[in-house]
């Protein structure tokens, strides 16, 4: 029993690997063909030689049969050598091949020894060298299968040479002999063959799975060189080359395409107030909410920081196209939620399209980068596409940087005072406010030029020259009347400039608590733990601080309530519909009331109109700015405006 198993072991193919298999059956797929031509070739020759001697049964019809099985497998494993097989035909295969390679081989071998008899001394040597040849043929192209050496020679050398050495002449026997140390020395080279054949193919099994690996390792490199490895996207570099193959698929095929910019607020403070791993995080959040509601065929990609960057193929309209993007900008409307705290972001978009907008990457981006600038100084939060407007603020910023450059600051740059009032109408203070009247431009807005002054760097040479000009007016203020000064955010997050700014109210011998430092949300958040200790060293030194603007950034209790502040000046966006909508008015009452609970002054800009001014007194408001008091007067005339203040306060009239 143990026999037989061992028996049906030796013969079983499928104990050795897949790939070792594959290359069996290539390697045979080329061999057994040629293998049966040369056994066909001999056999017929061999029955051609008996024709006259033996009976038809072995010199034609037993030939005819054999003829026609080794013809149907050649032709099989030629058509074979076309498809590709799977693994369960391979296994099948070369299980057919080991057991016809012993069946045919002991029936072929039986055959030719029953000519043996028939022939005389010549056909019996043909006889013996068709056996001969036979043999090492089917041994040498069956070498890929080690089971065909050692059952040949069982079944078929063992045989013959025990015949060849019962034969009476001497010469058989030497055959016998010779055979049996020839074919003994053919079965050591066959095994060493095979033995050499499975080493070559497992040296390139292993050569391939290596090469495998290496592919898997380059594509991983590739991969890890295109993408973002926080969040998972296209990187910038991957952005900027696939913008380069769109841009020449596209103009090939005439198809348009837009190109996106976003910029978020918010994402800096997070990770001063909540730490960097909360910021990972939450830009990993923004990424999933924004690919989750873009279409799939957009390429949203991580250019850096918390700016991100998307290609959007089939944009449509103009319409379309900023829906689209509004839809992605909605999904980042709800907070997310962190077991650190609760984390509120929003985004603007500057767009531009292929081919309006440029034919090159380095253009398109460009003027996204434009639109996206024009919106973050103009409408947060908002999505644009780029235009000739655009184009035109470009320019004009170009030119006031380029006066800004030109022009000394001490002497183009002056102030005017807007005056802050109380419940009774009494001026609490003044905001100085600068203004820039250019002999080459006109007229140029602050916002314009304290902008252009930021990006220069040279806010610093504006703001001192003029914090010493309100400095000095001040000082013929009565001494109850603050002075408001507003700093810029590289005023705010430059130690520096900080410093200087305190060594000049010592300077002027005005008492620190006459001065008020306004300071927007967004200025704070540029960077947010610089800013804090900046205006809590300023705070130190008895200066108060405003949070100008309230409403227009990020208006976050969760920052508020870290901020060195004072006071909070509510934008004036929450006075314009307040005689209208109750939700205004409840909105501005909740902030006075929260104010009030903060120990913080509110104070309201934009007060027009008496009704206004009658509802925020009712909300609980304490202070007041706008054209309803005085629209911004000249430094002389402030003397005059406060010795007629009691008169203002009881007839006040808009303006």
């Amino acid at each position: 029993m143990q026999f037989v198993r061992t028996f049906i072991a030796f013969f079983d193919t499928s104990s050795d690997s897949l790939e070792f298999r594959r290359a069996q059956y290539a390697e045979l797929s080329r061999q057994v063909p040629l293998m049966y031509g040369i056994v066909v070739i001999n056999m017929v020759m061999l029955a051609l030689t008996h024709v006259d001697r033996a009976p038809a049964v072995l010199t034609i019809w037993l030939p005819a049969a054999f003829v026609v099985i080794c013809v149907l497998r050649a032709i099989k494993m030629m058509r074979a050598r076309k498809r590709i097989p799977t693994d369960e035909v391979i296994e099948r295969s070369l299980r057919t091949v080991v057991w016809l390679a012993c069946t045919l081989g002991a029936a072929i071998s039986v055959w030719s020894l029953l000519l043996f008899g028939y022939g005389d001394a010549y056909a019996k040597s043909q006889n013996t060298f068709f056996t001969g040849i036979t043999i090492v043929t089917v041994i040498t192209c069956l070498r890929p299968l080690k089971q065909v050496a050692p059952a040949i020679f069982v079944l078929v050398v063992i045989p013959t040479i025990v015949f060849l050495g019962l034969q009476e002449h001497e010469v058989f026997r030497a055959i016998a002999l010779n055979m049996l140390l020839v074919m003994g020395g053919m079965m050591v080279v066959m095994q060493r063959s095979h033995s050499d054949f499975r080493q070559r193919v497992e040296k390139e099994i292993e050569l391939a799975a290596q090469h495998r690996q290496l592919q898997s390792l380059n594509g991983t490199i590739c991969q890890m060189a295109n993408e973002d490895a926080l969040t998972g996207l296209a990187n910038r570099r991957c952005f900027f080359e696939r913008l380069e193959q769109q841009i020449a698929a596209s103009t090939s095929g005439n198809e348009p395409f837009a190109v996106g910019i976003l910029d978020f607020d918010g994402f800096k403070p997070v990770n001063d107030i909540f730490g960097h791993s909360v910021g990972d995080r939450l830009l990993q959040e923004v990424a999933c909410r924004l690919s989750s509601s873009l279409p799939e065929n957009a390429l949203l990609a991580r250019l850096g920081g918390d700016e991100f960057a998307l290609i959007l193929l089939t944009p449509g309209s103009d319409e379309d196209l900023q829906k689209t993007c509004r839809e992605a900008l909605d999904a980042l409307v709800p907070a997310f939620v962190f077991e650190e705290g609760s984390v509120t972001v929003s985004a603007t978009c500057g767009l531009s399209r292929f081919p309006e907008a440029g034919g090159t990457a380095g253009e398109l981006y460009e003027k996204a980068d434009l639109a996206l600038y024009y919106l973050k100084q103009n409408d947060r939060g908002a999505v644009t596409i780029f235009s000739d407007l655009h184009a035109e603020e470009n320019r004009q910023a170009a030119a006031v940087a380029h006066r800004l450059r030109a022009v000394e600051s001490e002497d183009v740059f002056h102030l005017e005072y807007q005056p802050i009032v109380n419940r009774d109408g009494r001026a609490i203070g003044f905001e100085a406010l600068a203004r820039w009247d250019d002999a080459v431009l006109g007229r140029v807005s602050p916002d314009v030029f304290i902008r252009a002054a930021e990006q220069a760097g040279t806010i610093g040479k504006i703001t001192m020259p003029l914090f010493r000009k309100a400095l000095q007016a001040a000082r013929a203020w009565p001494d109850d009347v603050k002075l408001s000064f507003n700093l810029s955010a590289r005023d705010v997050c430059s130690p520096k400039t900080m410093t200087a700014l305190l060594e000049e109210i010592d300077k002027a011998g005005i008492d620190h608590g006459r001065l008020i430092l306004e300071v927007t949300e967004s200025a704070i958040m540029q960077d947010f733990s610089r800013a804090t200790l900046a205006l809590q060293a300023a705070r130190e030194k008895g200066v108060c601080v405003a949070l100008d603007d309230f409403g227009t950034g990020y208006s976050s209790l969760s920052y508020v309530r870290r901020l060195p502040i004072d006071r909070i000046k509510l934008d004036r966006s929450f006075t314009l519909d307040i005689e209208r909508e109750r939700v205004a008015r409840d909105i501005v009452a909740t902030m006075a009331s929260l104010c009030h609970s903060l120990d913080l002054e509110c104070i309201v800009e934009g007060v027009e109109t008496v009704t206004q001014m009658q509802i925020l007194a009712a909300a609980g408001v304490s202070g007041y700015q706008g054209y309803l008091f005085s629209r911004p007067m000249p430094e002389e005339a402030v003397g005059s405006y406060l010795a007629g203040q009691a008169g203002r306060a009881r007839r006040p009239q808009a303006v």
